[in-house]
This record gives structure tokens, sequence and C-alpha cells, in this order.
């Protein structure tokens, strides 16, 4: 049997944003919503080794062996211009490498007395919930790293089977919502929201979420009846969890977006009210 492997974009060793503690962050390949203010949309599809990316590439940085699935890289002629990842018709990366759950674990041993835990990200980490289940075992079985714990950042949008599977292993949950109504969130990601409010019941009930956040996009999900319905829902789930309200940035989303207008203050404080009104504790990034 062939070793199991994950398409990972781009691990970060060191990151005080990602959860508690300095942490690793893993960020996998490959996501099931297609949100419009998406940051990392390079990271939304898989290569499907057409070519596009190494025709376009003005330093001729990229060879593709479609016979073979592989993309060459020349770090020493590259100068990250990411033309590559702006043509890409897949929103993909040419960059993503294929690892195994011991290629990750030589990657963490290198800094595992610097950091307090290990956050998986995306794309959406939960796609690859079988490698997950490898991947956390190892480490919570390792004499070296078993202290460290473990947090998934996901966008919510998978069957139950695919958290009860993993859930004994994880340490906690962090999940966004994007809109209660699935009209809207499908407006703001191509797909509705029935999946993603299943899990957030089921990881709460479980006593493993440990975030919920609202990213506000004016004109989407700013309305007095979403931002109702969504208080609604946090005020619902228990105590311990981080409520979280993020101000929607432009910066590097896809330009097919850029109309989007990020909140200005009135937006932001309205929402902050209502909020404070509910008695809902919570934090603003």
């Amino acid at each position: 049997m062939s070793e199991l492997r994950a398409n990972i974009s781009g691990i970060i060793k060191s990151s005080v944003i990602d959860g508690p503690g300095n942490r690793m962050v893993i960020f996998f390949q490959a996501c099931n919503l297609n949100c419009m203010y998406c940051h990392n949309s390079h990271t939304i599809g898989l290569c499907n080794y057409c070519g596009i990316c190494a025709n376009a590439c003005p330093t001729q940085s990229l060879t593709i062996n479609k016979e073979k699935k592989q993309i060459v890289h020349n770090e020493a002629t590259c100068t990250h211009c990411d033309t590559c990842l702006k043509v890409c018709p897949e929103n993909s990366s040419p960059f993503y490498k294929k690892m195994s759950v011991n290629d990750l674990i030589s990657e963490i041993l290198e800094v595992k007395d610097f950091i307090s835990g290990i956050t998986v990200s995306g794309g959406e980490v939960m796609l690859q919930a079988e490698f997950l289940k490898q991947l956390f075992i190892s480490i919570k079985n390792h004499p070296e790293l078993r202290g460290l714990s473990i947090l998934i950042d996901s966008n919510g949008n998978v069957e139950q089977n695919k958290w009860e599977s993993i859930i004994d292993w994880v340490d906690g949950f962090m999940i966004d919502i994007k809109a209660h109504s699935p009209e809207i969130h499908k407006q703001i990601t191509g797909f509705t929201n029935e999946k993603i409010l299943n899990s957030i019941h089921y990881l709460d009930i479980k006593g493993k979420l440990k975030e919920l956040r609202l990213v506000l996009v004016p004109t989407y999900n700013n309305s007095d009846d979403e931002v109702e319905k969504i208080i609604d829902l946090m005020k619902k789930l228990s105590p311990e969890v981080t409520k979280v309200l993020i101000k929607m940035r432009k910066h590097g989303i896809r330009e097919k977006y850029t109309y989007l207008n990020e909140p200005n203050q009135d937006e932001m404080e309205d929402v902050l009210n209502r909020f404070k009104i509910s008695g809902l504790n919570f934090m603003v990034i």
C-alpha cells in the first residue's frame, strides 16, 4: 500500500495569530467553498497541469510534466511575481507539495521547543480528514510531541462523520460563519450553509468548538435581520466559545471581486453595538 500523502500549500513555523501561544500552522490545499473575499484564493483548487502558469511565467521558472503530473519550479530564477497565481483558472498554485505524515512530523520536530501547538488550516483541511487522523495520532503518540495542542481552522462545510473520525485527537476547532441565510451564504461562497450550521452545533455539543468568527461584508451579511440571526446563533453556543467579529479587508482578494467594499466605521460600530446589547463577549479583528 502506498503511503498516504496530503497536498500542503505552505507551513508557517511560528505564528501567534492562529490560536493560543506560539504555533506552527500547516496550510492544506483545496477548498469546498469559493468565498468572494478569500485572501488565499490560490489554495482553493488543485492543479490540472494545463501549463497556463508555465507559459505566463516571465522568467520561465516553471516546467510542466503532464505525464508524471509534476511541476518543476526553478527557485533560482523565480522572482515571486505571482503571475502564475493570477492566471491560474483553477485558483491553484504550482508550489504546493505532496507530503507524508512523516514529512510533517520532521517539520514539527525542528521547532518543537519553540511552539505550544499545531494549527491546521487551508484551503479546507477537512477534505483530507483521513490524512489528518493519521497525522494527529502520530503527534499525540510521539514522545517529543504529545504535549502539543492541536487546533483545526475549518469552514465547517463537511458531514458529521468527518468530525467524528478525528474529534478525539483534536483539542479544538475554529469555524467561520459567513452568513446565516442559505441564500446570502451562497452569494458569498457559492454554496449554501446547512452543513456548516450543523457542524457548529455538533462541535459545540461535543465541547470542542473554541472559536466562531463572522467576517462582516457590507450589503451581504450586515442587514438587521442577518445580524440578529447570527447573534441568536452565537447566544445559543456555550459561553466558553470565543465569538469574533472580523472586518472584511480587500487586500489580496481576486480582481473580479474588488468591487466589494470594506465595512466603514459606522457599519462596524452598528454591528458592534448589536453584539454588546445582546450581552455577547466577543473579540474584534
